[in-house]
């Protein structure tokens, strides 16, 4: 079966299967997995620069591997068979960063806000109420490829606005131009809602998002001088 997916692809699922083994072994070694791979911000003692993209093999459960996996699954082999491995891999991994950063830039604004520092713990300015640190997610860790997989769906929607998707308990197909917008609508109210309950690094989805489409979008401005030149 693996080898009928395009190789990047299938390299990204090892990897997130791999990391995903790891999680429950090495903690038998005495390796904290969540400690070191996840991703924290940079205020935290616990940042450490590779989990900018070791985070993104990571995952907070069965349920988040598997949404996310099949997700990856389902639009990546088409994409890959669009853009091709490079571009592919490309648009996965630049489309994650992008969602990093603006899921910092959304938490330091946060911590800016209540504290009047972007790095109160190094900077010492003052120890964080526990009200304001219960209420900063950044400092705890993000995990999972959510954020890259935004990108790929951005080019998705980009490059087949008409395909016929079925997604979680909708009964019928609808466009990808339709229901891919309502998704990236839910994460806006999640974002900018802050609700307690919710464990969504919305900012990051959204993120990843906007990274991917700024991405084919100079893909598609490059062909066309191209094709002019």
């Amino acid at each position: 079966m693996l080898n009928n997916i395009p190789p990047g692809l299938r390299n990204l699922l090892i990897l997130i299967i791999l990391f995903e083994v790891a999680k429950y072994a090495l903690p038998n070694v005495g390796f904290d997995v969540m400690e070191h791979l996840a991703l924290y911000y940079p205020d935290s003692a616990h940042f450490r620069p590779w989990q900018l993209i070791t985070h993104m093999f990571m995952h907070g459960g069965l349920t988040h591997l598997l949404f996310n996996g099949i997700a990856l699954y389902s639009f990546g082999v088409i994409m890959e068979m669009k853009l091709g491995t490079k571009k592919f891999i490309s648009l996965f991994f630049i489309s994650g960063l992008g969602a990093v950063l603006v899921h910092f830039i959304s938490v330091a604004i946060f911590i800016y806000s209540n504290t009047g520092s972007f790095f109160p713990l190094h900077e010492g300015v003052l120890n964080l109420l526990p009200e304001v640190a219960d209420r900063i997610k950044g400092y705890g860790p993000m995990v999972g490829a959510s954020g890259a997989l935004y990108g790929i769906l951005i080019a998705f929607v980009y490059y087949y606005p008409n395909e016929r998707l079925i997604f979680l308990f909708i009964p019928y197909p609808v466009k990808a131009k339709y229901i891919i917008p309502v998704i990236l609508l839910l994460d806006v109210i999640g974002a900018t809602g802050n609700f307690n309950w919710d464990p969504i690094a919305h900012f990051a989805h959204l993120g990843g998002a906007l990274t991917g489409f700024i991405i084919v979008k100079l893909w598609a401005w490059n062909k066309i001088n191209r094709n002019w030149n």
